[in-house]
């Protein structure tokens, strides 16, 4: 759809100079019967004219992204509502010769309408001096069917929106669209809402903003829908005749249904200045971020890290409010798309942080313990290393007694037993061995001062940092 959308006579619909070059659905509603467009191509159109929106007021585009929802179903809508738009405008041969009473030249007028839908078709996708013929034959063939049976709604109408979106002409598009709007009426009352919607769009481009208020609400009241689009356009129409206050009340009930309607107006050139509605989709901004920290809020109470007892005096309360302080900060920069589409998954990220946050705690302090218990052992470490050296020591004489003794006692069997006389020497040897391991034992054993402290508190928090995985 790229490729149609770059058409110079269909690129002038979709933006015209009357409407400051901004895309709108209306512009739309008409080209997808037009051309029998599917859903995906009206997605595909949808999604390009809200990009150039954003993308020509200097916004960021990429909030598009979460709206693919909404966009489907706005483009399921428009689908459908054009296939209800061709099927009554598709009038085989039969039916015109049925519906003319053997009058050929009524025959041939409704002809010349269906040709003349033809030619626009084909106009809408032709470029340069190609387009404006087609356009004017188009022209011409709609005149004659009027000239033949001045009630033929379909004629009025196309000839009205020739003259609105591509010719210029809104003096004789306020016409055309209004006699369509009102022969329409006993006929096709749908096809009437309609036309009137088209006819408050001509008003609008013409600086008749009261006219354009009143007759879109006029569409609105007789559809018998709440038409989402229609209420949009009328508080564009209200903000353009200075009722900020009744287009801020309006749009803030649009916007509050779909979250296109807010990308929308952020690119709105009648909503640029108007305090009030600035204001009002600020303050819905506001009440996305305050219903998000509701939810945390209420969701903490009952999360069972609100109540368990962290050790070592830390507060999991106050670390779950630094957590949501941070997020409050994060949440004031957050697309309003984003903020009205995930606010159980923001929330529940809020919460998940927390936890992580808590448990972070704990690991922290964890780590601090040890490695104080560590310092402790560095700095005291000299005392076990002279325990071992006193219980080396130790067992070196207890190894020299034994051998003596062994030497004493081969000896004795040979019968030399006067060799050796160690029985003097060996008792003293025994006391010292004996002497140096209990002091080398106790030695090498020596924990520093408060290490076991640590090493308690230690293990109390990796406990606890086991636990709260669990939750």
């Amino acid at each position: 759809m790229s490729n149609v959308l770059a058409a110079c006579p269909l690129q002038e619909v979709f933006f015209p100079a009357r409407k400051h070059h901004t895309f709108h659905r209306i512009n739309l509603e008409y080209v997808v019967p037009l051309q029998a467009l599917g859903r995906q191509h009206v997605y595909s159109l949808l999604d390009a004219g809200l990009r150039q929106n954003l993308r020509k007021f200097g916004s960021v585009d990429d909030v598009l992204a979460s709206l693919r929802p909404q966009l489907e179903t706005l483009a399921s809508h428009v689908s459908a509502q054009g296939v209800r738009l061709l099927q009554g405008r598709t009038v085989t041969p039969r039916q015109l010769l049925g519906n003319s009473n053997g009058n050929f030249v009524q025959y041939r007028a409704g002809m010349g309408v269906n040709f003349a839908s033809r030619k626009l078709s084909e106009a809408l996708l032709a470029q340069g001096l190609d387009a404006s013929q087609r356009v004017a034959l188009a022209e011409y063939m709609l005149k004659e069917a009027l000239e033949v049976n001045e009630r033929d709604y379909r004629a009025h109408f196309e000839l009205g929106w020739i003259y609105l979106f591509m010719l210029g002409r809104l003096e004789d598009a306020l016409v055309h669209l209004g006699q369509a709007a009102i022969h329409a009426e006993a006929f096709d009352p749908d096809f009437a809402n309609f036309a009137l919607r088209h006819l408050a769009d001509a008003c609008y481009s013409a600086k008749n903003y009261s006219a354009a208020v009143e007759i879109c609400q006029k569409a609105i009241y007789q559809s018998g829908t709440d038409d989402i689009e229609g209420w949009y356009e009328c508080s564009r129409y209200l903000a353009a005749e200075g009722e900020q206050s009744s287009a801020a009340q309006r749009l803030s009930h649009v916007v509050a249904r779909s979250p296109v309607y807010y990308v929308q107006a952020q690119a709105e050139p009648d909503f640029v200045g108007k305090v009030e509605i600035s204001s009002m989709l600020q303050e819905m901004r506001s009440v996305r971020v305050r219903r998000i920290q509701s939810y945390v809020h209420t969701s903490w109470q009952s999360h069972p890290l609100a109540a368990f007892q962290l050790p070592d005096q830390i507060n999991g309360t106050e670390l779950f409010r630094q957590v949501v302080r941070q997020h409050a900060r994060v949440l004031t920069h957050l697309p309003y798309v984003t903020l009205s589409q995930r606010e159980r998954q923001i929330g529940d990220m809020i919460l998940g942080a927390s936890r992580k946050r808590i448990m972070r705690e704990v690991m922290q302090r964890s780590r601090q313990y040890e490695q104080l218990a560590e310092r402790q052992r560095s700095r005291w470490g000299w005392v076990n290393q002279l325990g071992g050296a006193f219980i080396h020591v130790s067992v070196v004489l207890l190894l020299a007694a034994l051998i003596s003794y062994l030497l004493r006692l081969v000896f004795g069997l040979l019968g030399m037993g006067g060799v050796f006389g160690l029985d003097s020497v060996i008792p003293p040897v025994l006391g010292g061995m004996l002497l140096l391991a209990t002091v080398g034992s106790v030695l090498f054993q020596f924990v520093p001062f408060g290490v076991r402290k640590l090493l308690r508190k230690q293990v109390e928090l990796d406990n606890t940092l086991h636990l709260l995985r669990s939750f």
